[in-house]
């Protein structure tokens, strides 16, 4: 790919969350291209060619985040986002790079009505399906539902975290969207003798989840009775390691149940890989709550790419029609389980220890969801680009992978 200038906004910090993640492990492999990262966030943070522009417009005080939310999305106007665009005007981009999340809605149908000549969104979670999940913007679901809708309708290219919200999107609004997961470039498994059995750590059976549980406690409260019934009826001990951000909920589990539960906080993900390669398996959960049925069947855990580098057996808790079960289908590295009731999770929890994880099935899981393919589609979206501004407007959105 020859030359191209890209400037990517997004609404939050470089160094925080599953979608910057993603970000960092594209942006180094995009051959040819010139990014600058502009962000909002309460603080600059130190990454590489990125402009910090600014706190958050959404957030603060409930009247305060009202008007501002009203003013991006009922008025589509706000003089903080005209702002943003001007700075990334200023840069002289051949192509725009917004994720679709609160302010970078405004920011990309802004730069589209600059003139920006290409326009591509990523969409890591669906607008309307956080506000659902959210009680502050809850009433505003539907109005950040076509918004977004509008946004992603006049987008040069689109790519989506994974293929449920592809379909999502390609029947709802008509757009064909690619699909990009976080790229692992080196990547390396683990040996076939830790990939192909449960590993023990002496008496004590170790289990690891990264990352968030979506603010939702009644599924991780299930899982770890479930755990605590086996403890008591089989005489052997369970060790539930989160790895992340300490939150108000996960420290409330481990209070309750300082036994099994352990939060080991924020750890670097190369010895959390190292730590979770001997845990018998490794937990990931959506809510049960039918309100989050939206989030949980358009979204991706970022987590899912850690496991696979982990090289352990998951155990996805979650309802019919979540976006982990497609994996669990497509690949047979785990266990699904779809139920609150203890005895469900109890068979469940028994049915995983004794699952015997092929590595080359693990390294087919790992090529699909850390592989070169979303390289190579965010590579062909912004070769368009090029082609973009050699003619007189778009000629058409790449094939998806």
């Amino acid at each position: 790919m020859a030359s191209v200038k890209i400037a990517l906004f997004t609404p939050f910090s470089p160094t925080i969350g599953g979608g910057s993640v993603i970000f960092r492990s594209v942006l180094p492999h995009l051959a040819g291209a010139d990014v600058r990262w502009f962000y909002l966030s309460s603080s600059p943070v130190d990454a590489p060619s990125s402009t910090h522009l600014g706190p958050p417009i959404m957030g603060g005080p409930p009247a305060y985040d009202l008007v501002n939310t009203l003013r991006l999305f009922a008025l589509e106007s706000h003089p903080e986002v005209d702002r943003c665009v001007r700075a990334i005007r200023d840069w002289s981009p051949d192509v725009a790079w917004v994720n679709a999340m609160n302010e970078g809605i405004l920011v990309g149908k802004k730069l589209l009505d600059a003139g920006i000549p290409h326009l591509h969104v990523s969409v890591h979670d669906d607008s309307a399906g956080l506000a659902i999940k959210s009680r502050r913007y809850r009433s505003l679901a539907s109005l950040m539902d076509r918004r977004n809708s509008q946004l992603l309708r006049r987008a040069h290219s689109v790519d989506v975290v994974c293929n449920s919200m592809r379909e999502y999107y390609k029947h709802r609004f008509g757009v064909d969207a690619g699909v990009v997961y976080r790229y692992i470039h080196d990547l390396r498994l683990p040996a076939p003798r830790d990939a192909s059995a449960p590993a023990f750590d002496g008496p004590i059976i170790r289990i690891g989840h990264v990352g968030s549980f979506y603010n939702s406690s009644s599924e991780v409260f299930a899982f770890v009775d479930a755990l605590r019934s086996i403890a008591a009826s089989d005489g052997i001990q369970f060790r539930f390691e989160n790895y992340g951000g300490v939150s108000a909920m996960t420290a409330t589990l481990q209070a309750k149940f300082p036994e099994v539960v352990e939060n080991a906080g924020n750890v670097p993900e190369d010895e959390v890989i190292r730590r979770l390669q001997s845990a018998a398996f490794v937990y990931s959960m959506y809510s049960f709550n039918p309100r989050h049925r939206l989030f949980r069947e358009t979204s991706q855990p970022t987590k899912i790419s850690t496991y696979l580098m982990a090289g352990r057996p998951i155990l996805a808790h979650c309802p019919n029609g979540s976006s982990t079960i497609d994996m669990l289908t497509r690949f047979k590295v785990g266990v699904c389980v779809s139920t609150m009731e203890q005895q469900g999770l109890i068979d469940a929890i028994r049915s995983i220890l004794t699952f015997a994880l092929d590595r080359e099935e693990v390294a087919r899981a790992a090529d699909y969801y850390c592989g070169p393919r979303s390289i190579d589609y965010l590579s062909s979206c912004f070769k368009s680009s090029q082609r973009t501004n050699l003619e007189a407007g778009f000629a058409g959105s790449p094939t998806a992978p």
